[in-house]
């Protein structure tokens, strides 16, 4: 029995989907680095990261399985539950043997799995979109905290590229430590380092968002309050970071 870790990165794990099929390695778990655990009934085997059989591997869920799937594996990738290499690998190996079909395949546990976990992932994603607030500094970066439950920093990166293209601006997820960095032109995700992290604010940013709460209190109709609708539209997990709630 062999427990398989790797470097967390998603080429890395599908590096190790490679090393399934060709070197016909036989994992009793498969664990990144940062979180892996030994166990004493099995070996363990790190898998280095090779972005040539990454790619190789990518290509073939896209060509011989589905671009949907290809979209599952990756979204299911990054999200937080502890299961999701077992069951992501599981759910390529089917799809291999089933092609476009993998998704049909409801009765299977690692299917329904990884399709609830790629769903969680976009749907953080999307309501991240409108959650965003960027405050402009002294540097002339927008800059953006975030502390979303999965790994979402990456998409949210692709997002704003299209809709910010022409501003420099940083997303700072505060729960991973690592931060997109966009120049106008292209973006890098890059660890921050403990106490890297503070900000000044440019000239009048703090009385732009003195004004924008004082217009959201304004908008408030006292009568149509509903407190429990807006929990659910706008979960209290993401207001710390919206200039809106702020004290």
């Amino acid at each position: 029995m062999i427990s398989i870790t790797f470097d967390g990165s998603f080429d890395g794990f599908l590096s190790v989907v490679y090393a399934v099929y060709y070197e016909k390695i036989q994992p009793a778990s498969i664990q990144d680095e940062s979180n892996g655990q030994l166990t004493l009934d099995a070996t363990p085997q790190f898998i280095k990261t090779d972005e040539a059989r990454a790619a190789r591997v990518f290509k073939a869920i896209r060509e011989k399985i589905s671009e949907e799937a290809a979209d599952n594996v990756f979204n299911a990738f990054l999200s937080e539950d502890a299961n999701r290499y077992s069951a992501i690998l599981s759910y390529i190996r089917l799809g291999f043997k089933v092609g476009h079909m993998v998704d049909s395949h409801l009765h299977e546990d690692f299917v329904r799995h990884v399709r609830k976990l790629a769903n969680n992932v976009v749907r953080e994603a999307h309501l991240l979109y409108g959650f965003c607030r960027f405050a402009e500094t002294t540097q002339k970066v927008y800059y953006c905290k975030v502390t979303p439950k999965n790994d979402v920093l990456q998409l949210l990166a692709a997002f704003f590229c299209e809709r910010m293209m022409n501003q420099a601006w940083v997303i700072h997820d505060a729960v991973r430590n690592k931060a997109a960095v966009y120049d106008g032109n292209s973006y890098v995700i890059a660890a921050v380092p403990s106490g890297q992290a503070a900000v000044s604010h440019a000239p009048g940013e703090s009385e732009t968002q003195e004004m924008w709460v004082a217009f959201f209190n304004a908008i408030t109709i006292d009568a149509r309050r509903n407190p429990k609708l807006q929990r659910k539209i706008l979960p209290l997990h993401y207001r710390h970071n919206m200039t809106e709630f702020l004290p």
